[in-house]
């Protein structure tokens, strides 16, 4: 053994393997090192939610966005697991901070530890604030050129008319519109109904973030031809028979609401009823089917009722007299309806209204002889009261009448009552 230690060539050997078993071992370190390297790997992981802890029953937060990205690099097996199977936590911890603007980092959980993880971006901006409820009323939100031609809406309900809206302090101070938007076909013709999505808007009309309860509201339209009311007008026609003296028509129907096209009925301004007075043989009331105008395809009402207040003339031959010679004069009655009464002597800076009768109207019966009722008409007497001594107040005065004196005045009231004031 030592002989064999001493030679020269065993050294030699001996080097040459131990040189080749290095260069093999550093050669095989090599090659793994380049083979772990080639085997990394660097991928994006996209849209992963961004989960917000923070105390929601009293704050809440504006500013994260929704999703983020996040970078990972590592060996290929684990970032391909990690992106497949998603099971780590991409968050933003607020519990500790204090209302008000803040930066904050975003974390991870459940990385390999052999990953290399960054989120994209690494930092996010936050607002805390207050969170608050507060009830608004919801309007309604209609094109109405959905409508059909000649149809308008008349009205809309709205079922609940009130609804909470809760979110920011800020957000809720900045509310300008709460609105229900009716949505339809061309041509609506008819009521509806409609359940709707409440919109909440700033005064730019922008889409504001907040919850809303209930979120949907029930809304009824009504919809109905377009219609116009006006006076009705009664217009005698035809003369009466011989013996009978209409003196006046009235109508409880004072106005009438008329449908059609509205180039039509903005042209109309009243409606005028012609009465037969021919027909006409006694006092009392009679029912008076209305004509429809031209181009208007309906009216409120079919028929209205009609007063009217008729004076018979006594038949000559039964006239009875004790002395033939002699002429007796009959004394019959004239009625006049809605006479105005005059105020008369008010100082000059005072002014009155009428408080009885309301409308500062009478009726008038005349009683006399046929030939003196024959020259009585509205523009030769006068109803009047005498304020001269009236002050500012209320003031009850007697109803006089200035006429004939061969005519018995009767007033459907005795006195009048008035409200004075300066003028």
């Amino acid at each position: 053994m030592d002989k064999m230690m001493n030679n020269p060539w065993f050294l030699r050997i001996t080097a040459l393997i131990l040189a080749i078993a290095l260069f093999i071992s550093v050669k095989s370190e090599m090659e793994s090192d380049n083979t772990n390297a080639s085997n990394n790997n660097v991928d994006v992981i996209r849209d992963i939610p961004l989960e917000v802890y923070y105390d929601d029953d009293n704050l809440v937060v504006s500013g994260p966005p929704k999703t983020v990205n996040v970078n990972v690099e590592g060996p290929s097996q684990l970032v391909a697991s990690a992106k497949l199977m998603k099971d780590f936590k991409v968050f933003v911890d607020l519990r500790e901070l204090t209302i008000g603007t803040h930066r904050v980092p975003i974390s991870t959980e459940n990385f390999m530890e052999k990953l290399n993880v960054r989120t994209d971006p690494q930092f996010v901006d936050v607002v805390i604030e207050e969170r608050i409820s507060r009830e608004f009323n919801v309007e309604t939100d209609m094109n109405e050129s959905l409508l059909a031609e000649n149809y308008v809406v008349k009205s809309y309900e709205v079922k609940p008319q009130k609804v909470t809206i809760t979110g920011a302090k800020s957000v809720i101070n900045s509310i300008g519109y709460v609105k229900a938007t009716i949505s339809g076909d061309q041509g609506i013709n008819k009521s509806f109904e409609q359940e709707t999505t409440v919109k909440v808007l700033d005064l730019d009309l922008n889409k504001l973030d907040v919850i809303v309860e209930p979120s949907s509201v029930q809304v009824s339209v009504k919809v109905e031809e377009y219609s116009k009311v006006v006076p009705i007008v009664l217009v005698k026609q035809g003369n009466p028979k011989e013996g009978i003296t209409v003196n006046g028509l009235t109508t409880k129907t004072e106005t009438i609401r008329l449908y059609g096209p509205k180039p039509v009925l903005d042209k109309i301004e009243q409606l005028n009823v012609d009465v037969d007075i021919s027909k006409i043989e006694k006092s009392g009331s009679f029912d008076m089917k209305l004509a429809v105008p031209e181009e208007v395809t309906k009216l409120s009402k079919e028929t209205i009722e009609i007063t009217g207040d008729v004076t018979i003339a006594p038949d000559p031959d039964a006239i009875e007299t004790d002395e033939p010679e002699d002429t007796v004069s009959t004394i019959i009655e004239k009625s006049f309806e809605q006479v105005a009464i005059t105020v008369r002597g008010l100082p000059e800076n005072l002014v009155s209204n009428f408080v009885k009768p309301a409308n500062g109207t009478i009726s008038v019966v005349a009683k006399g002889t046929a030939e003196a009722l024959d020259k009585v008409q509205l523009n030769n007497f006068s109803i009047y009261v005498e304020a001269t001594k009236s002050e500012v107040g209320e003031s009850t005065l007697p109803i006089q009448v200035e006429g004939s004196s061969d005519i018995e005045w009767v007033t459907s009231e005795q006195e009048a009552v008035l409200t004075v004031k300066e003028a």
